[in-house]
């Protein structure tokens, strides 16, 4: 804060008048995972950047039509897995745990979970830092744990030490399991116009009643 203090002086006093869960992964309370995104307008954005000249009618077909390929595409993909995890996840769990095998652990006590970890020095000069981690309350001051809800590399070392299952520590939200259930909904095909059932009310359309900005279609 201090430095977007001294860069700009009306962004910091803006930014303070904003609730810190909103814009601060440290204060979100762990329900982020570590996405800054607070919408999924860019998402959509991104997605449908050029379909938006399309008529009503075709965009909205063009929606479904995308829904229906990435479901059974992740569907599928969740059907096949068998990783623990899905595999983007599986895959970063692996490069903690690698990075967590350079850590020296000290053990302080085993039962309340209290344990320090020692990075290696590099040959630049920097490393040799000191974490402290608290197995028990999933707590690392590294700050990384909390704000992912993934373990990091402390505690995967951690659990190497002391013989641990580091799975354990993973949220059920990154499961296998969750994964699955998450793409398990069916989509139906949509009848042409002619197996449309008749509906007691007409259905009249009128053009939006806003007034165009200036220099902008």
């Amino acid at each position: 804060m201090k430095e977007i203090q001294e860069r700009n002086v009306d962004a910091y006093i803006y930014l303070m008048k904003l609730d810190a869960k909103k814009w601060i992964l440290l204060h979100d309370g762990g329900h982020r995972h570590g996405i800054m995104i607070t919408n999924i307008s860019e998402a959509l954005n991104s997605v449908l950047k050029k379909a938006r000249v399309l008529p009503l009618k075709a965009l909205v077909e063009l929606i479904f039509n995308k829904l229906v390929k990435y479901f059974h595409q992740h569907r599928e993909e969740a059907e096949n897995c068998v990783h623990p995890f899905p595999t983007r996840i599986f895959d970063k769990f692996l490069r903690i745990e690698l990075k967590s095998r350079e850590y020296k652990v000290t053990t302080y006590n085993p039962q309340e979970g209290i344990y320090m970890v020692r990075s290696p020095i590099q040959v630049s000069g920097t490393g040799n830092n000191v974490y402290t981690l608290r197995l028990n309350n999933k707590f690392c001051n590294c700050g990384k744990w909390q704000t992912y809800t993934l373990p990091c590399s402390h505690v995967l070392a951690v659990c190497r030490e002391n013989g641990s299952r580091t799975y354990n520590y993973v949220l059920e939200i990154y499961s296998r399991q969750t994964y699955r259930r998450t793409y398990q909904a069916n989509f139906h095909p949509v009848l042409s116009e002619n197996f449309w059932r008749d509906v007691p009310f007409n259905l009249t359309f009128y053009p939006p009643n806003m007034k165009n900005e200036r220099d902008r279609k």
